[in-house]
């Protein structure tokens, strides 16, 4: 059980990182590099005129510590068809989930790493808790991780499952009214690696494994990965449910017969795939969130213009959708101006895009000239990706 456990670490690891030089491409790259440095660059700035020892300070370091524990589940790996092959193993099984534990820590780790290193400044400096407290509350952290995961790990058995939820609420509290005494998270910290202890030398689950469950969890959780994944690029390993909003239907037209049929199957597929929509979703409340980080009229409009653009590179597959279907080949229709049909079927949603966009600018930033001007910019350039930019590709894909 540990070398099939190790086999399939090993083959998890190559697909992770063919996808993620795929993720990380130039434009990603590019994005990251906006983002990161409007980031600091309004961290620096607030930190200046930012007052010393307010009360809040110390819970929101221990809530802002807590943030990395809502990433990473346990990976087991386990497959569909583990339930008849694997069945005899239950008494091995520990065997093949402790390598797994340790592999399903590396992602938790490295963002908690990131957290602590960029709110230090601020937990030390403005919220005055002694580098010394702020380590073992970081250790805590990772502590309470590693119990996170132990339970994961008990509730793939035939026991009494454990709310993740109402753990992750308890940990909440914990951090977060500890830290209100930083000297107190030395004691937290004793207390979670007494637990991790025992939890490892004494595991509490039954002897029979829950197959059904275990299977279900770990595609559940590959299909949030999956998802990740197809943000940037086609992921043959996802399966995708389609399925109709009906609160989304009154944006569809009404008169059928007089409807461009490539337009409304462009439309429906925004409405109801959840790639399409889901991906326009992330990447307007992410400008949403890059424009009230940033208080920059000038990053706003940059970064917001650098969202646009993604949003319409990430849905050009969507011309070639339907190619596949036998159904869509046979039907007597006109092909050769799927691109401008496309284009007239994605110019509401980028309308849509824009207005919260705006909406957010009007809400989030000091309301000037200068505003106006940006919202007038990013219609523009909106306009010049969508009727320019995106026929050429479309072009080039046929």
């Amino acid at each position: 059980m540990r070398d099939l456990a190790k086999r399939r670490l090993q083959e998890n690891l190559r697909q992770s990182l063919k996808y993620l030089v795929l993720v990380f491409n130039d434009f990603f790259i590019l994005a990251l590099i906006f983002l990161f440095g409007a980031l600091m660059f309004w961290y620096a700035q607030t930190m200046k005129t930012m007052p010393e020892s307010l009360w809040y300070y110390r819970p929101l370091v221990g809530i802002l510590l807590w943030l990395p524990l809502l990433i990473g589940k346990l990976v087991t790996l386990l497959k569909p068809a583990d339930l008849q092959f694997l069945l005899p193993e239950d008494e091995n099984i520990v065997l093949y989930l402790k390598p797994m534990l340790i592999y399903s820590l590396i992602v938790p780790t490295i963002c908690l790493a990131l957290m602590a290193g960029i709110i230090f400044p601020f937990a030390t400096i403005k919220a005055k808790v002694e580098p010394l407290d702020y380590i073992f509350a970081v250790f805590a952290v990772f502590l309470a991780k590693i119990v996170q995961l132990k339970v994961r790990e008990y509730n793939s058995y035939f026991n009494r499952k454990i709310s993740i939820l109402v753990l992750n609420i308890l940990f909440l509290l914990l951090f977060g009214l500890g830290m209100f005494k930083p000297q107190s998270m030395i004691i937290i910290a004793i207390l979670l690696a007494a637990a991790v202890f025992i939890l490892v030398l004494k595991p509490l689950h039954a002897a029979l494994f829950d197959w059904q469950y275990a299977v279900e969890q770990e595609e559940k959780r590959k299909n949030v990965v999956y998802s990740a994944f197809s943000m940037f690029t086609d992921v043959k390993e996802r399966q995708t449910n389609i399925k109709r909003r009906k609160y989304l239907d009154f944006l569809l037209p009404k008169n059928l017969a007089s409807e461009n049929p490539h337009k409304f199957l462009y439309r429906r597929s925004v409405l109801r795939n959840p790639e399409n929509i889901n991906l326009v979703f992330r990447m307007t409340a992410f400008a949403v969130l890059i424009s009230w980080l940033v208080q920059n009229w000038v990053w706003a409009l940059c970064l917001s213009c650098l969202v646009v653009f993604l949003t319409i590179y990430q849905l050009i597959p969507m011309v070639d959708e339907f190619d596949s279907n036998i159904m869509y080949r046979v039907y007597p229709i006109e092909r050769t101006n799927r691109g401008l049909d496309l284009v007239a079927a994605l110019a509401g949603i980028l309308l849509a895009q824009w207005a919260i966009i705006s909406i957010s600018w009007l809400i989030t930033l000091p309301i000037n000239l200068h505003l106006f001007i940006a919202m007038g910019c990013l219609v523009v350039f909106s306009w010049g990706v969508l009727r320019l930019y995106l026929p050429a590709k479309v072009k080039k894909r046929k």
